[in-house]
């Protein structure tokens, strides 16, 4: 992973307290009503803030258990998979839980009423993730995929694909899309990677092996389907596309930049410039242009997107080749950028801030001193569908960002390590006087018993840990007004287990 990211934090169980020099001790005012450094020294954010608004937070009940569709996203480019962005699918109806040292999977229903129970073939799993109805895993030895039912049988020998691979034990996402995962092998001469919709694999080993290949998954790119991954390969100084809709790997010079449904690009630093050079799929050379050196791209409609390490933004037409001057951005030195998932929106960080992009190149908004966070699925790359969620590590800050707007939906005083649903606009967040929930309309303190360890992706429904018993409960920021209101939590097995959630 390049250097200059954040650092991964854990989002699984045993989180962190947060440092209570900014936050009450009282563990029924969680909320601060202390004005934030966001609004301090950015007015123009033009975003509520909650931590001045409510100082006494409103007892609320937020959602309950709400099986609502959020499809998000516009996708640049047409689409030849057929397979649609399943990630931004917020529907589930099966909790899937996995207990990591037996490779053990059990499927229930949303009453708790087990449907399905099988073995993988792998144990002492070092990774599993679920996406759509298929879970991949890895631990030290092997990747496994299998498609997951709610009833019929599955067994290891018939519905389970198993590749050999001596693995860092790491599933990792490419920037761009959250529908493909990739294991690497410890030398980093291999990729094992799996289409989560369709439960696709491709063995870099089998397709084309590539002598002194080393693969830099920090700096991989695909498109929001995740059907074309595009790897720079630093051994070799090129990238390669890899693609799950043709039987073997392209090669380009340079750094990958970008990547769609129908060409790639790539930039050659050299100095303080660079060779941005535009191919189709197949390796054919389409148009190119010398500019600034470049650290962020973007493929449009009519042009790509170009971001340079001196934030000047610039256009690249697809049609002729011709540079057009559309902006700069005053983040400082530019580091690095990523595609957001849903296609349309370039997420560029610099030294002193993040800044988004629209498709035509316009800046949305810059977010001075803030880095978006890297918890969950956003390990290397934000990945929610409709909100960005920042922080400002030095005054222990929170945002949540809309994509569209730029504005400001939620803020909060509070550790980074958050769990977030699909659309990434209601995380939940842990601190030294409980859980926080942040949404559009309230920010207060979770209600409930034990250790939060997942989120459902409607952001309606929490997976804890109570009494060594996993258990949903709805998300709520109120007591029950009485009896008759108590939602009894659903127990969907014994703790140790991971909690997933899908719809089968």
């Amino acid at each position: 992973m390049s250097d200059s990211r954040p650092p991964i934090f854990d989002d699984g169980g045993g989180l962190p307290d947060v440092s209570r020099s900014t936050h009450p001790t009282d563990a029924g005012d969680p909320v601060s009503a202390k004005r934030t450094e966001w609004d301090r020294d950015n007015n123009d954010w033009d975003g509520p803030n909650y931590l001045v608004r409510r100082a006494i937070v409103v007892a609320l009940v937020v959602a309950i258990i709400t099986l609502a569709a959020v499809l998000v996203g516009r996708i640049i480019g047409s689409d030849n998979s057929g397979s649609g962005s399943n990630f931004t699918n917020a529907n589930w109806n099966h909790v899937v839980t996995v207990d990591n040292n037996a490779g053990t999977v059990i499927i229930t229903n949303p009453e708790g009423e087990e449907t399905n129970r099988f073995r993988f073939g792998l144990s002492a799993l070092a990774d599993t993730e679920v996406i759509g109805s298929t879970l991949v895993s890895v631990d030290a030895d092997a990747f496994a995929v299998v498609p997951l039912d709610a009833e019929a049988k599955i067994t290891a020998a018939t519905d389970v694909t198993t590749v050999k691979i001596a693995s860092t034990g790491t599933l990792l996402r490419p920037s761009g899309s959250a529908q493909t995962v990739v294991a690497q092998n410890t030398s980093s001469e291999r990729l094992v990677m799996a289409h989560g919709p369709t439960g696709e694999v491709i063995d870099t080993l089998a397709t084309d092996p590539v002598p002194g290949a080393r693969y830099d998954l920090a700096n991989a790119r695909t498109e929001p389907d995740g059907r074309h991954v595009l790897v720079t390969d630093t051994g070799n100084f090129q990238s390669v596309l890899f693609s799950f809709d043709r039987d073997r790997p392209s090669f380009f010079p340079g750094l990958a930049l970008a990547v769609n449904d129908d060409i790639v690009v790539t930039a050659v630093n050299v100095g303080t410039n660079a060779n941005v050079a535009v191919f189709d799929h197949t390796g054919e050379p389409g148009v190119s242009a010398r500019t600034s050196s470049v650290r962020a791209g973007m493929i449009s409609n009519d042009k790509v997107i170009l971001v340079g390490i001196d934030g000047n933004i610039l256009g690249l037409a697809l049609s002729d080749g011709d540079i057009t001057e559309l902006g700069s951005l005053s983040i400082g030195t530019v580091e690095f950028g990523d595609v957001a998932t849903r296609g349309d929106r370039l997420i560029v960080v610099g030294e002193l801030g993040t800044a988004l992009i629209d498709a035509d190149g316009t800046i949305v908004t810059e977010l001075p001193g803030a880095r978006p966070t890297t918890s969950g699925i956003d390990e290397l790359a934000p990945r929610r569908t409709t909100c960005l969620t920042v922080e400002r590590e030095t005054a222990g800050e929170l945002a949540v960002i809309k994509f569209e707007t730029g504005k400001v939906e939620a803020e909060a005083l509070a550790s980074p390590d958050l769990l977030g649903a699909v659309d990434g606009c209601q995380p939940i967040i842990p601190t030294s006087a409980g859980y926080l929930s942040l949404t559009a309309e309230e920010v207060g303190p979770v209600t409930l018993t034990g250790d939060v360890i997942a989120i459902s992706p409607d952001s309606g429904t929490i997976g804890v840990e109570q009494s060594n018993r996993l258990k949903l409960v709805p998300r709520a920021t109120a007591q029950p007004a009485d009896d008759a209101d108590v939602v009894e939590p659903v127990d969907v097995g014994r703790s140790g287990r991971q909690i997933f959630f899908a719809e089968l």
